[in-house]
């Protein structure tokens, strides 16, 4: 085996190892309040504002 098709492999490897940690079920709810930050920041008073 060539060390171009062994790298192929390994970085493949991790790409789907990452990809399944990002989009497993138990990070939607984490997803989700971090999709909200924007949000929450606009809603809030600014201090100097009156």
């Amino acid at each position: 085996m060539s060390y171009h098709a062994l790298f192929t492999l390994v970085f493949f490897v991790a790409f789907m190892a990452m990809t399944f940690w990002v989009y497993r079920p138990s990070r939607k709810q984490d997803y989700e309040k971090l999709a909200h930050i924007a949000l929450d920041a606009e809603r809030q008073p600014k201090g100097d504002e009156q």
